[in-house]
């Protein structure tokens, strides 16, 4: 199974992105990878999966995700907001970071969709990567930082 820092790359980091609520950071979150999907579809599922629950884990990040046909394995976008955004999160404070996770609708690629956002989980449960990746000044400091936190 490959590691976060393997799934990311420097097209899929968006920093200091603007948004002024939830369905906006929904909006810029896809942005990467609206070329490669329909964008319309990845909003409204997205959407949809928010109203069965926040996807906010806590300590300033989500981690909105979905599966779809059109996705073989994996894709994670990775996105910073200049300002915190209320996005219901379990813990009520506003998120910052939000990753994106799009899995497969396959049965048999679930592990790998659900292995992506457990490793999401256990990176963003350290406080040192999270304030790494809020310091990082280019796409490729992030990248670095997820990538020395799995070494």
């Amino acid at each position: 199974m490959k590691k976060l820092g393997e799934l990311l790359n420097e097209r899929c980091v968006v920093l200091d992105f603007k948004a002024a609520d939830k369905k906006e950071a929904l909006e810029r979150i896809i942005a990467p990878v609206a070329g490669a999907y329909d964008a319309a579809a990845l909003l409204k599922a997205l959407i949809e999966r928010e109203a069965l629950g926040s996807t906010g884990i806590g300590s300033g990040v989500a981690v909105p995700h979905v599966r779809l046909e059109s996705v073989k394995e994996p894709v994670i976008v990775l996105g910073r907001s200049a300002k915190p955004v209320a996005f219901e999160a379990i813990d009520d404070e506003p998120c910052s970071l939000f990753f994106l996770v799009l899995g497969p609708a396959a049965k048999d690629a679930q592990e790998a969709y659900l292995g992506a956002m457990a490793k999401i989980s256990r990176l963003m449960r350290q406080q040192a990567v999270r304030d790494r990746i809020m310091k990082a000044a280019l796409p490729a400091d992030v990248l670095a930082a997820i990538r020395s936190a799995e070494a």
